[in-house]
């Protein structure tokens, strides 16, 4: 992978801790691009404990693709530079 381009993770099967109060509001799936070029199982199931304030107790990733940071002061990418 050349260095400005990152994984595409689509994370399925979540299984949340079902002690929470809004469980049913948690997600199920999602895809997400990955800041770095390496990831791991551990890595992503903390990013997601800490993004949604709870516990997870297992999931599945699959790398799907890739996107490419455009190197640009904006997250649209867009021609202001």
């Amino acid at each position: 992978m050349s260095k400005n381009k990152f994984p595409i993770l689509k994370i399925s099967n979540i299984e949340w801790d079902k002690d929470h109060d809004e469980f049913e509001k948690l997600p199920k799936g999602l895809e997400l691009e990955w800041g770095s070029e390496k990831w791991n199982k551990d890595e992503v199931s903390e990013w997601l404990s800490l993004k949604f304030d709870w516990v997870l107790s297992s999931l599945k990733i699959d790398q799907v693709g890739s996107w490419e940071d455009s190197g640009c002061c904006c997250a649209g990418g867009c021609s202001c530079c």
